[in-house]
């Protein structure tokens, strides 16, 4: 290619000469010809390195920018102490078995409940109480509940009692039990509660207040003798979902750092393991005082799965303690004299509060059943209780989404208070015709297992 690139400049610098021009013009030409191929070259060079500055700086920016954006991602998170949500995770091989859908066709044999895997070829034995996982299926489909589920869980093992996700508004909605995307409403209050006690707030220190019903906004913030009206402590706040009170106490004693360690002991955005794939909680504690309080007592920037929601409530019944949860116990083939499959082998607990914050914040959580919010459900209305001589600590939530109007309603407890058996998150989402709450769920699923 050199060759013929010299051929045409030199043929392209040809003229008629005279006799005296030749020998010197023909330096001349050769020299110019030269310079022509050189100029040629190193345009050609020129060119070349352009395009590999240009493929350079492109992979250069296919490597950086990823990571520039991470790094302002996390930049954010520190900024207003949100919780990035981690990748899930599972307990492992239970996975490679059966998803949860499959749970829908569990039978029951020799006292166990199960559930075929493998084409039949295995099954799997599940950790759930028969007929209570019956009894909420068939409440669940009686009242046409839009979306629904419940997770019962024994607080001091972890196993799965019940597991229940159904929705007639849409039976493809997937798995209730470990969404994420519902608000967790005012069961947050528990964690700001949490908090508040480990703060050295006195359960009976009266914090005054008024008209707080439904919102926070700026006024509810500061004292006003003249339109403060109520006074309540903690757990009267509590039992009857005060707002303003906590919006109160936690901009008083608390900030986002100090309630999202509380948050991240309850295992907001951080991994519970369990037998399926279980997303975090997602949760944000704005350093705006307004929107912070609004977080503090359950007014958005969080939220919950039900099955989180049963773990709460079993580590605050377990004395502090929060077991992992497990619904599958074993799986084992068919064929006689094979080695199981699987078997769960119990996993350490995680202290998220002292024994003493435990009893104490159980002990306010009380009067939700006795007097507060969900009293309607546990007395009719003659007073009598429909649980008589078992004593119950729970936590409502109530908090509507529009567009579509979805209302959604939390039930979180355990119960007897003075030895758990058993801790329930029900949550309801009803569209504006609605026929039960989740503190009737809960309070059914209690019933059945506790008084079978």
């Amino acid at each position: 290619m050199a060759a013929k690139d010299f051929k045409d400049a030199h043929s392209a610098e040809t003229r008629e000469r005279t006799p005296g021009e030749t020998h010197s013009d023909a330096l001349h030409t050769a020299a110019a010809a030269c310079m022509a191929v050189m100029r040629q070259r190193l345009a050609q060079l020129g060119s070349a390195l352009a395009h590999q500055r240009r493929m350079t700086g492109l992979a250069l920016v296919v490597l950086v920018l990823p990571l520039a954006f991470a790094l302002f991602r996390v930049t954010q998170s520190a900024a207003d102490t949100s919780v990035p949500t981690p990748a899930p995770a599972a307990r492992g091989r239970v996975e490679a078995f059966l998803a949860p859908e499959d749970l829908n066709r569990f039978y029951v044999k020799d006292g166990e409940v199960r559930v075929d895997v493998r084409q039949g070829s295995a099954s799997a034995v599940l950790t759930l109480d028969e007929r209570l996982q019956r009894h909420v299926i068939d409440k669940l489909e009686a009242y046409e509940v839009p979306f629904g589920a419940l997770v019962a869980v024994e607080p001091l093992t972890g196993r799965v009692l019940a597991y229940v996700s159904r929705s007639v508004a849409n039976p493809h909605a997937g798995d209730l039990a470990r969404d994420v995307s519902p608000p967790a409403a005012s069961i947050f209050k528990l964690v700001t509660a949490a908090a508040l006690l480990e703060a050295g707030v006195s359960p009976g220190e009266k914090t005054c207040y008024h008209d707080s019903l439904h919102g926070i906004e700026r006024h509810h913030l500061s004292d006003a003798p003249k339109r403060d009206d109520a006074c309540a402590g903690l757990g009267e706040a509590l039992s009857n979902s005060t707002n303003a009170v906590f919006a109160k106490l936690a901009l008083r004693h608390l900030s986002p750092k100090s309630l999202g360690a509380m948050a991240d002991k309850f295992a907001f955005g951080r991994h519970v393991p369990f037998d399926f794939a279980w997303e975090p909680s997602p949760y944000r504690l704005p350093e705006d005082e307004l929107e912070f309080a609004r977080a503090a007592a359950g007014f958005w920037h969080t939220h919950l799965s039900p099955l989180h929601g049963a773990t709460i409530a079993a580590s605050i019944a377990n004395k502090g303690l929060m077991r992992p949860p497990f619904l599958v116990a074993e799986i084992r083939p068919k064929a006689e004299g094979k080695a199981p499959l699987y078997r769960y082998r119990p996993e350490p607990g995680q202290r998220v509060l002292t024994p003493g914050t435990a009893a104490t914040l159980g002990k306010l959580m009380e009067g939700t059943t006795r007097y507060g919010t969900a009293k309607s459900a546990f007395y009719d209305r003659q007073g009598r209780p429909f649980l008589p001589d078992i004593t119950v600590s729970s936590k409502t939530g109530t908090l509507n989404g529009q567009a579509p109007y979805r209302g959604y309603t939390w039930w979180v407890g355990y119960a007897p208070v003075d030895n758990p058996k058993i801790a329930v998150a029900a949550l309801v989402v009803n569209t504006p015709k609605w026929r039960i709450k989740a503190s009737y769920l809960g309070r059914e699923a209690l019933r059945v297992h506790l008084r079978p």
